[in-house]
């Protein structure tokens, strides 16, 4: 599974905007082996900073497309955030991820509202859509709508912002539960583009998925997504129980946000 690392943020990083909730910064940062990232700086809660750590950590593991990401180090005097946690000598810890300048959905959509149809169309096809609704209820992201998925091509999707999984941004331990019910946003925008021979076959994927991380052992993903260092132990624990008893129910869940009969 993959470890992730830790980055400095430089000198020069500048806020944007595109609707975003959290403050969201372009700029660059250094890495481990002193080479320069071009990167999307994210200014998050202690929740939601884990929430992106540990589903990038899931993604890789299952093969997802997600771009490089890191623990950004922003030092005061470089990038005064407000939300990230702090540590004891000011500096605060932020979500990087690189820029794979890649727009989102919903910039196509506003930018050429009458391919829109083609678009979906487009992104129905995907080969790994299946996985995708299997992925988003594993992991409880009630926040896939189409800005959070980028799209240059089939072959150029990528998946982004995860601070709303499990539940939402700010879960609390006694609120976890893995046989919840979740919104899947991916029924709202994308079910509807598919026709039952497409759902289907995205519910065979969904049982592929299943079968893949039914017996997922989380103690990993809190190692290397460094959760296990920042949550307090009770959260990390209800976490990793969350993670590894909702393996197993991917099916019900995915199968409802596709619109299809769950067989149980």
């Amino acid at each position: 599974m993959t470890q992730i690392e830790l980055a400095t943020v430089l000198l020069g990083a500048t806020a944007f905007s595109v609707g975003n909730v959290n403050g969201t910064y372009r700029g660059q940062v250094l890495l481990s082996d002193k080479s320069v990232r071009s990167s999307i700086i994210k200014d998050l809660n202690l929740i939601q900073l884990c929430n992106e750590l540990v589903v990038h950590c899931l993604a890789r593991h299952v093969g997802l497309p997600v771009p490089d990401s890191f623990v950004g180090l922003a030092r005061p005097d470089i990038l005064p955030v407000k939300s990230a946690p702090m540590l004891p000598d000011g500096g605060r810890l932020v979500f990087v991820s690189a820029d794979v300048k890649v727009p989102n959905v919903t910039f196509h959509l506003n930018n050429n509202p009458s391919g829109a149809k083609v678009l979906l169309r487009e992104i129905a096809m995907w080969a790994d859509l299946g996985r995708l609704f299997a992925f988003d209820a594993w992991i409880a992201n009630i926040d896939r709508h189409p800005g959070n998925l980028l799209f240059g091509s089939p072959g150029s999707i990528w998946l982004i912002d995860h601070g709303h999984c499990f539940g939402g941004p700010n879960w609390k331990p006694e609120e976890l539960n893995a046989g919840n019910e979740y919104a899947n946003r991916l029924s709202e925008w994308m079910t509807p583009e598919l026709d039952d021979a497409q759902r289907k076959e995205r519910t065979q994927q969904v049982a592929a998925f299943e079968a893949l991380v039914r017996d997922f052992d989380a103690a990993s993903t809190a190692e290397k997504s460094h959760i296990d260092h920042l949550l307090p132990i009770e959260s990390v624990n209800v976490l990793k129980d969350f993670i590894e008893q909702r393996a197993g129910s991917i099916i019900q869940h995915a199968s409802k946000a596709l619109g299809v009969p769950v067989i149980i």
